[in-house]
């Protein structure tokens, strides 16, 4: 599934007005576009991941979702034609923009599972079905897992309860009876790993009017704004990083240049031992000024956009887990401490180094000091703007 997260929720023309407010130093107008779409939804494409072990039953009830017999034209291959080792997409016409993907057996590869989910592109979809039969396994377990951990949601599903019935029947134990049983087992067995147990439903890819498969289909219908919503949310940090990424990719290029140039400053022989360090610190502090107002990170700008999103500003700070950047990161003080100590050394050895060899180490040290401090700064910045797109837009 090749599809940026931008342009999941943006047109084109939509996401390049994005880029240019951003470019023009407007990030408060992104923000608040942002939000404006938070609040349209409709036209979301919604990727929903079919999973589980190959013969859970998962093509057929992909299948059974969209009205078809896997004798149709455009059904999921079932049984021994389950041979696909890539994801393949299904449009889910109940539902529009909604597709349903039927990802190979999660036993299908031969490998471990973090492999397995590397391959399937896991963190692509939004929203989960985990099919299984006859018993809870473990790879059940471990995706249901993986799942929460991303903050996403699924639904489980334990397919061709019908044979179940049949063996219930045969045992002389009322389904009633047997279906609690299997519930209270699927519960446990989630609790038992760590697992807040999903919805879980009961179903028959062929007796669709029987067993859970009319709640299922119900329930993705009432769901489906909330599902978007959090899909949605959790994508904001990625989707500012698209907006950001080509202007952070000008301040990297100018990041450099500072160092270059502070480099070469390091490299010219003075009359005072350490001064081209100093000189050096200065053009770091003013890099990070500079740095600052580009990214569009300060006190003012937060104030301005917590009263546009109804948020204290200094909630918005604490939700950002405190990445804004001070103008002078605490480094810097104990660095210019150690310029100073490193100056008053060589003042006292000075006659001990030839001037090449003071030159040299001038520039490396300039050089390495000014990239290192910049170079962080501009990423702590810009994890700074991924995290406030989503702090200010989060609910409370």
């Amino acid at each position: 599934m090749v599809q940026s997260t931008l342009s999941k929720f943006f047109t084109a023309e939509e996401s390049r007005n994005l880029r240019s407010m951003y470019s023009a130093g407007d990030l408060e107008a992104v923000i608040l576009q942002i939000k404006r779409r938070s609040g349209n939804l409709d036209n979301m494409q919604l990727n929903i991941a079919v999973m589980g072990d190959v013969g859970s039953g998962k093509s057929t009830f992909i299948n059974a979702m969209r009205g078809l017999r896997s004798e149709d034209e455009g059904a999921a291959p079932t049984g021994n034609e389950e041979t696909g080792m890539e994801p393949t997409r299904y449009p889910y016409r109940a539902l529009s923009n909604v597709h349903l993907w039927d990802l190979p057996g999660t036993n299908s590869f031969g490998f471990e599972i973090n492999n397995y989910l590397k391959k399937v592109k896991f963190e692509s979809y939004d929203f989960f079905i985990v099919v299984s039969q006859s018993r809870f396994r473990e790879n059940d377990a471990e995706l249901a897992k993986r799942i929460q951990e991303q903050g996403k949601e699924l639904y489980y599903v334990r397919s061709k309860i019908d044979n179940d019935a049949h063996a219930l029947s045969m045992q002389g134990v009322d389904f009633s009876e047997g279906r609690r049983t299997i519930l209270r087992d699927c519960v446990s067995n989630f609790q038992s790993v760590g697992v807040t147990p999903p919805a879980i439903f009961l179903i028959s890819s062929f007796d669709l009017d029987k067993y859970d498969f009319p709640d299922l289909k119900s329930s993705l219908v009432i769901n489906l704004h909330s599902i978007k919503s959090n899909a949605f949310s959790l994508s904001l940090p990625k989707i500012m990083l698209e907006i950001i990424e080509a202007k952070i990719r000008m301040l990297k290029k100018r990041v450099w240049l500072m160092a270059v140039l502070a480099g070469a400053l390091g490299a010219v022989p003075v009359p005072m031992p350490g001064l081209s360090s100093i000189t050096g610190f200065v053009l770091t502090v003013a890099g990070l000024i500079y740095l600052q107002k580009q990214v569009g990170l300060n006190d003012k700008f937060l104030q301005s956009l917590a009263s546009k999103v109804s948020k204290p500003t200094s909630v918005l700070k604490m939700e950002m887990n405190h990445r804004v950047p001070s103008k002078i990161p605490p480094v810097i003080p104990r660095v210019l401490l150690g310029i100073t100590i490193v100056t008053c050394m060589i003042a006292g050895v000075n006659y001990s180094f030839n001037p090449v060899t003071l030159s040299i180490f001038g520039a490396v040290s300039s050089f390495a000091f000014t990239y290192k401090s910049l170079k962080d700064s501009l990423e702590d910045r810009s994890e700074a703007v991924q995290q406030l797109m989503k702090s200010a837009l989060g609910s409370d």
